[in-house]
């Protein structure tokens, strides 16, 4: 009876490990991802977007790489860099093509250890070209599509490609037919097939052109899953996680200067057309002025352009030497204009809440909401820039004058006894004295009057120092002169009399 017990008990827990190994199996394992969306073209802004988000993925550590691809492709030397980048490393990586992988794109496409392509996609067409003299795309020779084929090869060995079809995505005389048997599959090229005997050919009894001669290869999702490039065709981006257990995604986004460069990169050559235009007619102009400046801005532009993209976590130090920048102009150029002095003001505070450090505020400081870093940041700014301003306001206003005298910095002198020696001065002097001015009067100044020296103010526009100035009027300790004319009766008279006693 014990044996039977036991044994009844080992069945069971023998059926239990099994299913819990069949689940196990059917399962698939929480992973994390990181993901990379490479778009639009291919060009310097993408190789320099691509090598920081892979080195910021591998610093965290994912259990496999994403590509995201939908790309015309572009610039085969940012495509050969970002596919060396991706080759070189150790954690598993997986592209996904979201709408489309051409040319460049498909090179960086199966790059990847396993590619997978949404319904709709397509691959391929990898044929590098030039723009010919009459303005007609035109592909290159041998001399470039020889290291391209050879790195085309060198994937498909890699991650288990066919080699020759791999090879058709770049050379358009190649031509693949596809033969097979009830055993076995193989792809050959037309010249070999067309070369084959007839006992070798009866060998297949299926025959069938992938490629033809002057075509390039370009495959569907579904052609391309059934040549075995692609491992399946999820119906969306959600299912597409599900099929490799992705738990947690980790987004790598591209920044604003590496946004910046693409867009620099793109109208490049109009910037140059611009940039020379305006040099031309800065050569033809006399002197040296808006064109030049307009020339040389933009050519510096395009050939600085590229670097734009490293500057993606400079952001508040240039900001931060903006407000230099404008608060000297307001304080030497444009004084009182208060345009510059704003702006240097607004880079300051922008400045601030990027470089802002939440980690780096006092245990006491509430916690609001879900805010960004730089918006935290900017809310604590203008917070202590509030209390800032209102404290010592109310302190001055509530606070001090309540203190004692020997306690409170507040000067609390009684003033409505005091006088000043100046208005009494003044007060000596009336209506039609007269003067010397001793500054120029533009038109405020001094004048001396008698053996004193007084703030004078001038009604007219303006008098030179040395002249002869009549008192107007005084007002408010202030003596308010004229030029000194003397056109007066008693002078008249006397400069009469002179003139006829010198005459008899």
């Amino acid at each position: 009876m014990p044996i039977f017990i036991f044994s009844i008990l080992f069945c069971i827990a023998l059926a239990f490990a099994n299913t819990t190994a069949a689940d196990s199996v059917a399962k698939p394992a929480s992973k994390v991802a990181a993901w990379i969306s490479l778009s639009g073209d291919v060009d310097l802004g993408m190789k320099d977007y691509a090598n920081r988000a892979i080195a910021e993925a591998v610093a965290k550590k994912p259990d496999l790489i994403v590509f995201e691809i939908n790309t015309f492709g572009g610039r085969l030397d940012a495509a050969f860099d970002i596919v060396d980048t991706m080759t070189a490393l150790r954690i598993p990586t997986v592209s996904l093509v979201q709408k489309k992988a051409i040319s460049a794109g498909a090179l960086i496409a199966l790059s990847s250890d396993k590619l997978y392509m949404l319904p709709s996609t397509t691959i391929g067409d990898c044929a590098p070209i030039v723009q010919s003299s009459d303005g007609q795309p035109q592909i290159v020779g041998e001399k470039i599509q020889s290291p391209l084929r050879a790195k085309f090869r060198s994937l498909a060995e890699r991650n288990g490609y066919p080699s020759l079809l791999s090879e058709a995505f770049v050379s358009p005389d190649l031509g693949v037919m596809e033969l097979s048997n009830a055993d076995t599959t193989i792809h050959v090229n037309i010249a070999e097939y067309d070369n084959m005997s007839e006992e070798e050919l009866k060998k297949w009894t299926s025959k069938k052109t992938l490629v033809r001669k002057g075509e390039l290869l370009t495959m569907t999702n579904e052609e391309a899953m059934r040549l075995n490039f692609s491992q399946g065709t999820p119906s969306n981006i959600e299912e597409f996680k599900k099929e490799l257990g992705i738990t947690r995604v980790e987004v790598i986004k591209i920044s604003w200067a590496e946004n910046l460069a693409r867009f620099i990169g793109s109208i490049s050559g109009i910037l140059m057309i611009l940039g020379f235009g305006a040099l031309y007619v800065e050569f033809k102009t006399p002197g040296f002025g808006v064109f030049g400046i307009l020339g040389i801005t933009l050519l510096a532009t395009v050939f600085l352009g590229q670097y734009v993209s490293s500057l993606h976590d400079k952001l508040p130090a240039i900001l931060l030497c903006f407000g230099v920048i404008f608060m000297l102009l307001e304080i030497f150029v444009l004084p009182g204009m208060l345009i510059c002095g704003g702006i240097s003001v607004i880079c300051f505070i922008a400045a601030l809440a990027m470089s802002f450090d939440v980690s780096s505020l006092p245990v006491f400081a509430p916690e609001i909401g879900s805010l960004a870093n730089w918006q935290y940041g900017l809310v604590y700014i203008m917070a202590c820039a509030v209390l800032a301003l209102s404290l010592p306001i109310l302190a001055t206003k509530y606070l001090l004058p309540v203190l004692p005298d020997y306690f409170t910095p507040i000067n609390k002198t009684d003033l409505s006894t005091a006088y000043s020696p100046v208005e009494e001065a003044v007060e000596e002097i009336k209506k039609g004295d007269t003067g010397v001015a001793l500054t120029d009067l533009r038109p405020s100044g001094h004048a001396r009057f008698g053996d004193r020296m007084f703030d004078a103010q001038s009604r007219s526009d303006y008098i030179g120092a040395g002249s002869q100035v009549k008192v107007e009027f005084v007002e408010a300790g202030k003596v308010w002169v004229s030029v000194f004319q003397p056109t007066d009766i008693s002078a008249a008279q006397s400069a009469t009399a002179d003139y006829f006693s010198k005459t008899v």
